[in-house]
């Protein structure tokens, strides 16, 4: 079982990850691939900074500390999701008071019901073509293609060298390209 880390010593090594500019870009991409919107994704990305640095002696010695912000920043994406999600609810619960036009403003900008199926039933496949891999390649995948880890920090967390993680990523990208294009 991992133990927690002296606080100011965790604070310290979560610091210098975050003083990377490329660190905190990365933050925002993940966090974009969860809300689909720049400026969500920015301040989602500056809420977890802010978590991971009043959180730090909760951070485990036994993991990266680039594996455990991402986890941060996820679970503040998804927590401003959720508050996005509450807020519609409740303007459309007063909409249907009639209480105004709010609810298609908001409908406006979300993608029509037959793309959302569309892109639904294509992650769909995909999730069942990655299931298919061989173990070695299903977990690179999921890493770096789902979790968005750089493919270092995927081999690290894989124990594999980088080379052989990529070379499992190429093979696993053949196989599944064979198998989708079935």
């Amino acid at each position: 079982m991992a133990t927690n880390m002296h606080s100011a010593q965790a604070e310290n090594l979560i610091s210098a990850e975050l003083a990377s500019s490329l660190v905190r870009e990365r933050l925002v991409h993940v966090a974009l691939s969860v809300l689909r919107d720049g400026t969500e994704a920015e301040d989602a990305a500056h809420d977890a900074v802010e978590q991971a640095l009043r959180g730090s002696g909760s951070f485990r010695a036994k993991s990266l500390v680039s594996t455990w912000l991402h986890r941060v920043v996820v679970n503040a994406a998804l927590m401003r999701a959720r508050r996005r999600r509450r807020a519609a609810e409740r303007v459309a619960a007063n909409d249907q008071s009639g209480q105004g036009d709010v609810v298609a403003m908001l409908s406006d900008s979300r993608p029509a019901p037959a793309v959302l199926l569309e892109e639904g039933e294509d992650r769909f496949r995909l999730h069942a073509a990655v299931a298919q891999l061989p173990r070695p390649y299903r977990d690179v995948v999921q890493l770096c293609v789902f979790e968005e880890l750089p493919l270092p920090d995927a081999a690290r967390s894989l124990g594999i060298t980088s080379q052989a993680a990529r070379t499992r990523m190429c093979r696993a990208r053949a196989q599944l390209r064979e198998h989708l294009a079935a």
